[in-house]
């Protein structure tokens, strides 16, 4: 009987995590594509200039670091509406999760797209990364970064003809 109560344990007790298990990474999907539409709205609210949209889907004290340099998002919503930006034909693909923990998750993707920012050439492709976290129940963007893509280097050239072999000297 004690056999019994303790195989119906153990039973009881692998079928309950296993669909914890299953009930997690249904979570996590869901957090996943959450994730990735609230990064292409705080994109799209780049684009437009828009700081409410932005502010919506990033913690207030988020800090970013691009190209230029790193910046507390709260400057940067200060200067967003005096940019230069005008954006087009941008996509964001290659989304990748990487989970830190329960509660945070860095992003990671490919930006294209063409247009100026501030006069200058939008980089393109810029690969970008944003670490999420769960805060009082939602998840915010709290820190970000983005790379320009480095072009490739030349291909290399063909080595030199090998040398010709010395010859030997004439025989007297």
């Amino acid at each position: 009987m004690k056999k019994l109560v303790l195989v119906t344990l153990i039973a009881g007790l692998t079928t309950a995590g296993l669909y914890a298990g299953q009930a997690a990474s249904a979570d996590r999907a869901a957090v996943e594509k959450s994730i990735a539409a609230m990064e292409q709205k705080i994109n799209d609210a780049f684009a437009k200039k828009d700081v409410a949209g932005m502010k919506a889907n990033i913690a207030d004290d988020a800090y970013a670091i691009d190209p230029t340099g790193g910046n507390p998002v709260a400057e940067f919503f200060k200067q967003l509406p005096t940019m230069d930006v005008k954006l087009t034909d941008v996509k964001l693909t290659d989304f990748k999760y990487h989970w830190v923990d329960a509660n945070n998750v860095v992003l990671t993707y490919t930006w294209t797209g063409k247009g100026t920012v501030m006069g200058q050439p939008a980089l393109s492709p810029t690969f970008g990364s944003t670490l999420y976290t769960k805060r009082n129940g939602k998840w915010v963007a709290f820190f970000h970064q983005e790379t320009t893509a480095m072009p490739a280097p030349p291909a290399a050239k063909p080595a030199a003809a090998a040398a010709k072999p010395a010859t030997a000297p004439a025989k007297k």
